[in-house]
């Protein structure tokens, strides 16, 4: 059985000079977003800019943002998935699904709709999923000898992380607090916002870098296939 040949974990600065660009705007998006949800909350000024840069309202351009990133994501992995034959190419199309339904939940924040029924029992359910997911994808990875595996495995475990307890986190802020604050209300959104957004732009530059490897190399053979 051979293996695909190892790539590092991240490209060199000049292959994704564009990743730190819209690192930077993904800040200024998101402290816009801040910006407007302070003057929303306290000088009542809620229209316009309000509903459009709003941290987390559907269809708000932060919202998008995030979504298109995880659109890219799933559309990477299945031109990766072609290029592949037998199992690995059935792996990146599994990377390809996660990608998708990372997608729709963030766009119908699927999230926020269960955790207004329950907020524990979704917690507990996001983190088995993840948990199931991750597991599945690693082990599967690893016996097929996808050499992208730990990488995209990684970045698909630093969203998780980013979304499920970045939300813990504030959800639990905002327990013990008595009277939780406008303030501290907004400034735990932007937080929890912002890290998914850099979290989900980390998952499309590893899932990027890793399917490069299937443009060089192109598609093995089906007797080199697991």
């Amino acid at each position: 059985m051979r293996r695909d040949l190892p790539l590092p974990p991240w490209p060199r600065l000049r292959e994704t000079w564009w990743v730190y660009a819209l690192g930077a705007a993904l800040v200024a998006l998101y402290c816009a977003g801040l910006f407007v949800r302070i003057r929303c909350t306290f000088l009542g000024h809620c229209g316009g800019p309000a509903r459009l840069f709003d941290l987390d309202a559907l269809g708000g351009v932060p919202r998008l943002v995030t979504t298109a990133l995880f659109v890219g994501t799933a559309a990477l992995a299945w031109f990766a998935a072609r290029r592949c034959v037998g199992r690995r190419a059935l792996w990146w199309r599994a990377v390809a699904g996660v990608g998708v339904v990372l997608a729709l939940a963030k766009f119908f924040s699927w999230h926020s709709l269960a955790k207004a029924d329950s907020a524990v029992l979704t917690l507990l359910v996001s983190v088995v999923l993840a948990a199931l997911g991750l597991g599945a994808l690693a082990v599967l990875g690893r016996r097929w000898a996808v050499s992208a595996t730990r990488p995209v495995v990684t970045a698909l475990a630093l969203y998780a992380l980013a979304a499920i307890g970045l939300d813990a986190v504030t959800w639990l802020i905002a327990a013990v607090q008595a009277q939780p604050g406008a303030l501290s209300a907004a400034a735990a959104t932007f937080v929890e916002e912002f890290g998914e957004a850099l979290a989900a732009l980390v998952l499309l530059v590893t899932v990027r870098w890793q399917a490069a490897a299937r443009r060089r190399t192109g598609p093995r053979s089906p007797e080199m296939a697991l």
